[in-house]
């Protein structure tokens, strides 16, 4: 009987892509352990401390200026695709790449600009905000990586994805090894995590012309008219949606890691900084493990986004049906965050004891901290493509600002009190946040659930 469940599960292409991207997830997080393995053994514990903060604040910058465009596009593209609307898919792709040289622009110009006077400032160290500067550099490969993700995602080409992803993440670890092994600074491994951005950018352009090759209803449009098409793509609503996917994901991706930026400037303002680099460098390897425990569920998430663009392009999911389809989304991801968060414990002490070892003994509680919020997060997979299907991510923008600030606050606090494990802890327990968001879509269909009774509306399971 499991068989036959398991066979008629996988017959749904949701599913078989679900555990493609798992799969593809689990390879990238691994790549990012290996790399912080490899990074530990070739600097000391200060400078992996120092090249992660340089690493934090490239991202904060990143997602400053970031405006959501892979989501956005995504979100957009896979709704045209599905209407059968060319025009509105070169738009959205044209659109993308415009918004993009506007980001890129700002976050070198930031970078270079910006970075080296915070890294002074703040860590009492002008080389920390310079790494950070050479890091922005990635965010030109970033834009045409983005295109590969809105051309694949939004068409449910995941297998092409995890592939292209898998790819450029084992290119990632080859070339930053090379790179230190050459010169064992946080200068060479910028370097490298920039070489990487180039060339998966190139790659996503080389895959970009092979998907031409695919039936219509799949291929992307000819680049050419894509390009030809910047100039008059229009921003206005593209970028309401954008902005608002932007706040959603930023919030949520940018306001847990602050704890690295926050660890080293408290000890620095302590008179402490060579113990606060330390500190941070714990603080990440403990990290780098949660990331690997995140991998399996994000690929649920990633993989609703599309999957309900295509649906409601096509109008064969009715509102009626997506209270179910989402609420059997949130336990089957909940369950499984929940189960691989309990075995995680064991093979994160050991990793840690044997991998990283003594000096990095520390980052064992962190990661307990920081993975304890996986009991919360799984659930939580359904948030934005709720806000997204339903036109209320104004009401998802507003929770998260709340939420980011009491959070923010709350890390701040706990780091400058009790240090990295503070931070962890906050951190942790922030992802506890998702369920204010799972009370808010209870009440939505349970209010709902009236007035769509009697509709008589079709519509099904994600296939």
């Amino acid at each position: 009987m499991i068989r036959r469940h398991f066979k008629a599960a996988f017959q749904k292409k949701f599913v078989r892509d679900t555990v493609m991207l798992q799969a593809a997830s689990l390879v990238q997080s691994g790549t990012y352990l290996i790399t912080s393995l490899i990074t530990t053994r070739m600097l000391s514990k200060v400078e992996f401390g120092s090249w992660t903060t340089s690493r934090e604040l490239y991202t904060v910058l990143f997602f400053v200026a970031n405006l959501g465009l892979a989501n956005a596009a995504v979100s957009r593209y896979s709704k045209a695709k599905g209407t059968g609307d060319g025009k509105a898919s070169v738009l959205a792709l044209a659109a993308l790449l415009k918004l993009g040289c506007f980001m890129a622009t700002a976050v070198v110009l930031m970078g270079w600009l910006l970075a080296p006077e915070l890294g002074s400032y703040y860590y009492a160290d002008r080389s920390v905000g310079v790494v950070a500067g050479i890091l922005c550099l990635a965010t030109v490969g970033e834009v045409l990586r983005s295109l590969t993700l809105a051309i694949c995602n939004g068409t449910r080409q995941m297998r092409t994805y995890a592939a292209f992803d898998v790819t450029t993440n084992i290119l990632r670890v080859g070339l930053v090894t090379v790179a230190l092994f050459i010169s064992p600074t946080p200068t060479s491994a910028a370097w490298a995590f920039v070489a990487h951005a180039s060339l998966s950018g190139g790659a996503g352009l080389y895959l970009y012309r092979r998907a031409r090759r695919l039936p219509a209803d799949l291929a992307p449009p000819r680049f050419r008219t894509v390009l030809a098409a910047i100039p008059r793509a229009p921003l206005s609503s593209f970028f309401g949606l954008s902005f608002l996917l932007a706040l959603s994901k930023s919030l949520s991706t940018v306001v847990p890691r602050l704890g690295m930026l926050f660890i080293p400037a408290v000890a620095v303002a302590q008179h402490m900084g060579e113990e606060g680099m330390e500190g941070n460098a714990a603080y990440k390897v403990g990290s780098v493990l949660t990331m690997v425990l995140g991998g399996a569920i994000g690929a649920i998430g990633t993989n609703i986004l599309p999957t309900l663009g295509l649906k409601i392009g096509q109008s064969d999911v009715p509102i009626e049906k997506m209270g179910g389809i989402l609420r059997r989304l949130s336990l089957t991801a909940g369950g499984l965050s929940i189960g691989a968060t309990l075995l995680s414990v064991p093979v994160a002490w050991l990793v840690i004891t044997y991998g990283y070892g003594a000096p990095y003994a520390e980052s064992f509680e962190i990661y307990l901290l920081l993975a304890s919020g996986y009991l919360f997060a799984g659930f939580g997979v359904i948030v934005e493509p709720f806000y997204i299907y339903t036109g209320r991510m104004k009401h998802c923008v507003v929770q998260n600002l709340i939420y980011a600030s009491l959070l923010t606050a709350g890390i701040y606090m706990a780091t400058t009190r009790w240090g990295p494990a503070g931070a962890a802890a906050a951190a942790g327990l922030g992802q506890a946040v998702v369920l204010f968001h799972l009370v808010y879509i209870y009440i939505y269909f349970h209010r709902s659930s009236a007035r769509l009774e009697g509709t008589g509306g079709g519509g099904g399971d994600l296939q």
